[in-house]
């Protein structure tokens, strides 16, 4: 049908609206009228579409009504240029075959909207879900995509969620809580049986605990409905998120898993029941999958534990010969789709989600295609399943913005003195008209790796890059390693490594605050990490942080203790021991020179909490002043002027939402304003006249669940 030929009968259809709608006017006609006045004489399509959408919901019975608004939900979206226009004609064939008109203009619609589309390339859509409640980094849908479950590291408990509720498609039902008895839930591995009567889930065990020979989850199976869940296998998998990701087959009897043994990670399958597990392939490999008749299981590649990775393959659930399904930089979460014949993953070296066909036997059958992630988030983390309805879930990385924010330090509104980049670990130069921070090394890089120290007016302005002359090309400071200017103003000391340094290994560098060729302190070898240097009020000195590295643990460290080196270089001399209990963390030191304030393991949680303390430099005998609740790399300490009060973050998860002042004698704390709302705060330094503080803030990086639709090939959409 012709546009004419529309218009016509639109014109006939309104006719008729016209003839009997007036005469016995109620709610629904009306609210038509409004939505077609939206419509076409204030041009408002958006405000159409809601006003169109509130009619079919409140009034299903009209059918005339719902099936002429759902036809002009497809003319709105049809002057959008939306995909979404095809759908909506659709669901007028589909839901009102008895309404003759709407649905001979609908099929017309349809059928000239199809040779239109077969000239528009394939884009798939992606739609986030209004999810008011906090979301954790896994999650994982039931197979008849209807419900979502998420284990909250707050509460350790296992939730579930219906994927839509009442409100519509967009806003996802009330969560409930999934009754585990009394095993706590360990967010980072969650998976359903086939069957949806299952599910398995890690228990939670303590960080200090999270070594290879005490640090092992259980793998717990409990009924969907909840109830007494029973433990499966105990294992140690390292610290990497994608190595504690499971499967249960269809039926729900076999568990698939990674395990760490001897520093490589394999995939084993076991019985529900127990007994002993059976290691699939010899290379090392995480993150196994069963098919949806479970006949097949899907892997990746992985390598240093976790860390790096590779490929996608497919392995016989029973065991065979694995076969390489696609390349890719680094590959993970593989999800099946529910008829079994294509797979998607991610590359997170790419941050694409890629769909590629498979056959009965596990290999390819088709072309690897890639599909870009929308603009504004900030980064895919994993996918969270496929529906029968062909709809793939992923959680996304919320879009984050840094900056650096100034504070009298008596409270009151927080001023942005830069904006954008990786700004961290900032430090008043001695005059107060600048400040030193690291930040990107090159703008707009969004490599938080690719680091350099800057420096911004204090009242806002510029960043600028201190130029750093190394024949190895770059000296690399380290996002939490610390750095701190000299009380001269003419030199910085910071935390960091050079190109021939490898991981965890930094060493204390000192470099002219206006750039030029850094200078090496320390020497230690490469089983010492040193970090978080301070200077002494006189400049003469520069305590430290030094730690061995964990052979055993590979990103902990033990024997942590504060040193002190001469500022011009020499031998280091430790001021603690391993009695002090000192933390890996930022130190700083009192401007009147007797004291260095650092936080100490707690017994309950050394890998969140801390003890603060401040350590004599004279005689080297430490003292309490309270606990953090929040203590870690980006919990920085500074002392107030007159060195009677230390400041740092306040938080009670992973970054600080408050700044507090702890007095040096009796333990008291406050408060103080920063007038920001919905920031995490991190890195904090008080200025030398005791006026303002100067601190890092972010916004977003939080989890959001997203569905992606229209990704099938048209082949693919029309054979379902």
């Amino acid at each position: 049908m012709n546009s004419k030929k529309t218009l016509i009968l639109l014109a006939f259809i309104a006719a008729i609206l016209m003839a009997f709608g007036f005469q016995n006017s109620s709610e629904h006609k009306v609210l038509f009228e409004k939505a077609k006045f939206t419509m076409e004489t204030k041009g408002d399509l958006k405000g159409a579409i809601k006003l169109f959408s509130e009619i079919i919901k409140k009034y299903p019975d009209e059918r005339e009504y719902a099936a002429k608004s759902q036809l002009y939900i497809g003319l709105c979206y049809e002057k959008l240029g939306l995909r979404e226009a095809q759908k909506a004609f659709q669901k007028v064939v589909d839901n009102y075959p008895d309404q003759r008109q709407e649905v001979a203009v609908a099929k017309e619609k349809l059928a000239s909207m199809a040779k239109e589309l077969e000239k528009v390339p394939h884009m798939p859509t992606f739609r986030k879900l209004r999810v008011p409640t906090k979301l954790s980094w896994i999650m994982q849908l039931s197979p008849d995509g209807k419900k979502v479950i998420f284990a909250s590291p707050s509460d350790k408990k296992l939730w579930m969620m219906s994927l839509s509720g009442k409100l519509g498609s967009e806003f996802p039902g009330a969560p409930s809580i999934v009754n585990t008895g009394d095993v706590e839930v360990d967010w980072s591995g969650l998976a359903w049986s086939g069957d949806g009567k299952w599910i398995v889930f890690n228990d939670w065990i303590k960080p200090k605990k999270f070594k290879e020979k005490e640090g092992k989850h259980g793998m717990y199976i409990v009924s969907a409905e909840g109830g007494k869940p029973r433990k499966v296998y105990e294992n140690y998998r390292d610290v990497r998120i994608v190595n504690y990701r499971m499967s249960l087959s269809p039926d729900g009897k076999i568990l698939a898993f990674s395990s760490v043994d001897n520093k490589e990670c394999h995939i084993h399958t076991i019985s529900v029941d127990g007994g002993l597990p059976k290691q699939l392939v010899e290379a090392q490999a995480r993150e196994p999958v069963f098919s949806p008749d479970g006949k097949m299981i899907a892997y990746v590649d992985t390598k240093n534990l976790g860390r790096a990775g590779g490929g996608l393959w497919v392995i016989p659930a029973s065991g065979g010969a694995p076969k390489l399904v696609a390349n890719a930089g680094n590959a993970s979460s593989p999800t099946w789709s529910p008829d079994g014949d294509m797979i998607a993953f991610l590359d997170l070296k790419s941050q694409q989600i890629c769909t590629i066909p498979v056959g009965e036997d596990g290999a390819a059958s088709g072309e690897l295609v890639k599909i870009d992630i929308p603009e504004g988030t900030g980064g895919i983390m994993s996918l969270a399943g496929w529906t029968p309805d062909n709809k793939i879930a992923a959680v996304f990385r919320s879009h984050t913005e840094f900056g650096l924010y100034t504070l009298p330090s008596t409270g009151g509104k927080a001023a942005l003195v830069s904006h954008g980049g990786y700004p961290g670990q900032p430090r008043w130069s001695p005059d107060g008209k600048r400040i030193f921070h690291t930040n990107e090394l090159d703008e707009g890089s969004g490599d938080w790796e690719r680091l350099s120290l800057a420096v911004v007016p204090a009242e806002g302005g510029k960043v600028k890059t201190i130029p750093i002359e190394f024949d190895e090309k770059m000296i690399k400071p380290s996002w939490g390693g610390g750095n701190d200017v000299s009380p001269d103003g003419k030199t910085i000391v910071f935390a960091g490594k050079s190109k021939k340094d490898t991981g965890w290994h930094w060493q204390i560098w000192t470099l002219p605050v206006d750039g030029g060729k850094p200078k090496q302190l320390t020497q230690a070898a490469s089983s010492f990490n040193n970090g978080f240097p301070r200077w002494s009020p006189d400049g003469k000195t520069i305590a430290y942080v030094r730690a061995i590295l964990d052979k055993v643990y590979s990103t902990g460290f033990r024997e942590v203790n504060i040193c002190t080196i001469p500022a011009d270089g020499g031998e280091p001399k430790a001021l603690t021991s391993d009695s002090d209990r000192a933390k890996f963390g930022p130190i700083a030191w009192s401007p009147d020179g007797k004291w260095i304030a650092y936080y100490s393991f707690p017994d309950e949680d050394p890998f969140k909490a801390g003890i603060l303390k401040i350590l004599s430099v004279s005689d080297g005998v430490s003292r309490v002043v309270g606990k953090l609740e929040l203590a870690h790399v980006h919990i920085e300490l500074a002392w107030s002027p007159d060195s009677k009060r230390i400041a740092y973050i306040y938080g009670t998860e992973s970054y600080g939402k408050s700044i507090r002042v702890a007095s040096i004698d009796d333990g008291s704390t406050e408060d103080v304003e920063t007038g920001l709302v919905d920031k995490g705060l991190f890195h904090l330094d008080w200025s030398s006249d005791g006026d303002s503080f100067v601190f890092s803030g972010y916004e977003g990086d939080s989890p959001e669940l997203w569905l992606m639709e229209d990704f099938l090939p048209k082949e693919k959409t029309q054979k379902k």
